[in-house]
């Protein structure tokens, strides 16, 4: 990193760190949704559609 002070070097860093843990939310929030359709297949095959 040439010629960046701590303070710059914190708040890069941490956009940096923010913007990664948005990815990570995208991912675990579509890995969710795909496993929850999967689930609610199966549980409707083995007890059938609730009645709501």
């Amino acid at each position: 990193m040439p010629d960046l002070s701590g303070s710059a070097l914190l708040f890069w860093g941490g956009i940096g760190i923010m913007a990664g843990a948005v990815l990570l939310t995208i991912l675990c929030v579509i890995v969710f949704v795909l496993s929850g359709r999967k689930l609610k297949k199966i549980l409707e095959q083995e007890y059938g559609k609730p009645y709501g």
